[in-house]
């Protein structure tokens, strides 16, 4: 058995994920969507845990990436890192259970 650990870092934009080399990054909806997925069937896969640090961005992508995790049965944990603002806060509400540290800026406008 094991546990998922599924990175939910940078700003939220529709399609894929992307990094470069000076340690920027995007989260997309369609890399988180398929890495839910893969947690979500993979029977030997108990739990998963979201790591969240992310100012937010697309409204429709963090919709996407919040009703996909409304599909998993198994328990979802959410662990706020810096910041889960916006879609980022939006995306935890699909957990069971949201952790965040005494300094995490966390909040939506909705």
């Amino acid at each position: 058995q094991k546990i998922a650990l599924i990175s939910a870092v940078g700003p939220i934009m529709s399609g894929p994920s992307s990094f470069d080399l000076f340690g920027g990054s995007t989260m997309g909806s369609d890399t988180m969507i398929k890495a839910i997925r893969q947690a979500r069937d993979d029977d030997t896969v108990v739990a998963i845990v979201l790591r969240v640090d992310s100012p937010g961005g697309s409204a429709l992508a963090s919709d996407l990436m919040w009703h996909e995790l409304e599909t998993v049965k198994k328990p979802v944990v959410v662990s706020m890192g810096d910041v889960a603002a916006s879609g980022g806060y939006y995306i935890a509400m699909g957990a069971d259970k949201i952790f965040a540290e005494p300094g995490t800026i966390t909040g939506s406008i909705g």
